[in-house]
């Protein structure tokens, strides 16, 4: 079996530990909506569909009747289907958020276990609650808030709680305003921006991620893991002029050698991860200082303070490396390496 040093099954690690994507800040998808409607649903109903339309959203009707018609300013001539009933929806891993719009639809959905279930059960999911008006009387129904009147209707669109945004009252049946002043404007700009959020925070924990398994997969010696890390047209540099690396075919040619039995990594540490995300949300750049150890035939050998950067990208829904760079600041370069590299440099030649 080949020998392998200490430092090279090291570098590999390090190799290994590049930053998880170069995703730039791509545009969020459309979001994904559920609005809930029943018999006596109001009118500000017509006004979010044209809102959600306008912003390219994917939006359907749920609900627990398959059919029903609006309230006071349509005169009850209006009737819709719910694209969905509650009892089938048995997935919500396919939906954002949950919208309840204001009507005396409320009325009969405080009273009806299967729909306080259902909100229970999509906050708990993970999907957005968002709500206004009337419709506030139904989360509190639901026990997802405690809040009430007038709490219960904050002035403007309100992040509650964690997964649940409140909104202020519409305008009501005459001698109301007919709900044209219903928020709905300002509804959806919050589920934007809470849905913006969700995804970003998401996608640097993917990257994140990315970037510790690639050091951890040596751990565990998971080569399968490890090398879906990587892009095919990787391009590695690391501490050394030798250490370019072109492609991941050439990548896998010292799989044999990091599976000697006598190597694994041991520990390691990125510190000052700073990770940078671009406009388009595919690419992300980071930097850290690394400490890495492994160890070989159970000796324990460390990198310690390189600095790393490295670009991945998001392809086909997986971040992969792309490039990864180590090196160390001139005035940081250890005292090993400078003795065993440059001491000739320092060494007087004979009869000078």
């Amino acid at each position: 079996m080949k020998q392998i040093s200490i430092f090279s099954a090291i570098l590999v690690l390090l190799l290994m530990a590049a930053p998880t994507d170069l995703v730039g800040r791509e545009q969020p998808r459309p979001v994904r909506a559920l609005v809930l409607l029943g018999e006596w649903f109001g009118d500000a109903y017509f006004p979010l569909q044209k809102e959600m339309e306008s912003r390219g959203w994917t939006q359907k009707r749920v609900g627990v009747d398959a059919e029903y018609r609006g309230c006071y300013n349509k005169k009850r001539d209006v009737l819709l289907t719910s694209d969905i009933l509650i009892p089938d929806l048995k997935d919500l891993s396919a939906w954002d958020v949950l919208i309840i719009p204001s009507g005396p639809q409320f009325r009969k959905f405080k009273e009806d276990p299967i729909v306080l279930e259902f909100l229970k059960k999509a906050h708990a999911d993970g999907m957005l609650i968002a709500s206004f008006c009337v419709g506030n009387f139904l989360v509190r129904a639901s026990g997802l808030t405690d809040l009430e009147p007038p709490a219960l209707f904050p002035d403007k669109v309100t992040l509650v709680r964690e997964g649940l945004l409140l909104g202020p009252r519409g305008g009501g049946p005459p001698p109301g305003d007919g709900f044209e002043s219903a928020p709905v404007k300002e509804l959806c700009d919050a589920i934007e921006r809470e849905f913006a959020a969700s995804q970003a925070s998401a996608e640097y924990a993917a990257v994140k991620h990315a970037i510790e398994q690639s050091i951890g997969w040596a751990i565990e010696k998971d080569f399968e893991a490890m090398f879906r890390l990587w892009a095919d047209d990787l391009f590695h540099f690391w501490l050394f002029s030798d250490s370019q690396v072109v492609g991941l075919e050439n990548f896998k040619k010292y799989a044999d050698s990091w599976g000697d039995p006598d190597f694994r990594g041991t520990r390691f540490e990125f510190r000052d991860l700073r990770i940078v995300f671009s406009r388009s949300g595919d690419v992300a750049w980071y930097s850290c200082f690394l400490d890495d150890c492994g160890s070989f035939k159970g000796k324990e050998s460390c990198l310690k303070n390189v600095f790393q950067t490295g670009v991945l990208e998001k392809r086909d829904g997986r971040w992969l490396h792309v490039l990864m760079h180590g090196s160390y600041p001139i005035d940081k370069v250890p005292e090993n390496y400078v003795r065993k590299l440059y001491s000739s440099l320092f060494e007087k030649k004979n009869g000078e």
